[in-house]
């Protein structure tokens, strides 16, 4: 009768072993994360097209699209004081309660939209899941209000053009779709709604106690909560704003003055953003992208040829 014997693994057969595990992960790895940021892209397109079928219900309930923002940059007006264009699309993206919150808050408050309950109620629609920082809630203004200082509420990632040029010192009367009073129809897009951008995005910082001005808009002010195609996408550029605010990877605030205000198109995203186009659609615009093509696409009736 013959004993079997039993032998174990050398410690060469489990070094090639455990090598092999690792060569493994590290391909699987790149995989786990292209399909990762796919979905999160693929996702962050579907928010698009939901705020295009909002504005464009908007449109169709109010005959007009809403304004880029309700006051001007250094005065205070109604009916939504620091309000912008998410207020009034809120009842078009499933948000109607938050809505009715709102504005029953801002009726019995004078109008202002910081002064509101639920602010910081994360909206999906409005946050891209690409950005780390997407979805902040709590960063606080340097203002109080009864001595305490006043949380922001949701910043989005997602923003509206106002054209291809600085901010005018009021930001009205801009070439672009949105702008401070804007009350632009569709047959005032000249250009044709499928050549025209109405939305994109742009990245926000770290949720921290200090003031960033980039994506919040309950207390829209300068232009904050809209952008330009002056510079094309993820430029070096720095974005041009003269208040508080913390730097973001690629894109410092710059004190350039109140006739150089503008925030640029920025994402997380590999290799360019997500742009939403007036008819709805929905295009991946790359870094690399010809800066006046860029550029003729943010105007409304600027009456340029827009290539595929």
């Amino acid at each position: 009768m013959f004993k079997s014997e039993r032998r174990g693994f050398t410690l060469i057969e489990l070094l090639v072993v455990i090598a092999i595990i690792a060569i493994l992960i590290g391909l699987l790895l790149p995989a786990v994360q292209k399909v990762r940021e796919a979905a999160a892209r693929m996702q962050c397109s579907n928010n698009f097209k939901q705020l295009g079928l909002a504005l464009h219900g908007h449109h169709d309930t109010f005959g007009k699209l809403p304004p880029g923002q309700y006051n001007n940059f250094y005065s205070n007006d109604a009916p939504w004081i620091r309000g912008c264009w998410v207020q009034p699309i809120l009842p078009f993206i499933e948000q109607d309660n938050l809505f009715r919150i709102y504005d029953t808050a801002r009726q019995a408050n004078g109008n202002w939209a910081l002064v509101v309950p639920n602010k910081d109620t994360i909206i999906k629609t409005l946050v891209c899941p690409s950005d780390p920082n997407g979805g902040k809630t709590q960063t606080r203004d340097t203002n109080t209000v009864n001595g305490v200082a006043v949380v922001q509420g949701l910043y989005t990632n997602y923003v509206l053009c106002a054209g291809s040029t600085y901010y005018t010192t009021n930001g009205q009367n801009m070439n672009g779709t949105f702008y401070v009073k804007s009350e632009i129809t569709m047959t005032g897009v000249t250009d044709g709604t499928s050549n025209t951008v109405f939305a994109s995005e742009i990245r926000v910082s770290p949720d921290v106690s200090a003031n960033d001005l980039r994506g919040r808009y309950c207390n829209s002010w300068e232009g904050n909560n809209w952008f330009s195609t002056l510079n094309p996408p993820n430029t070096t550029v720095p974005d041009g704003q003269q208040y508080q605010g913390q730097s973001i990877v690629g894109a410092p605030i710059s004190n350039q003055g109140p006739n150089a205000l503008a925030l640029y198109a920025r994402s997380a995203h590999t290799g360019g953003v997500q742009a939403m186009m007036g008819d709805g659609s929905v295009r991946f615009i790359a870094n690399s992208i010809a800066p006046l093509t860029w550029q003729a696409m943010g105007t409304r009736n600027g009456g340029e040829t827009i290539s595929n």
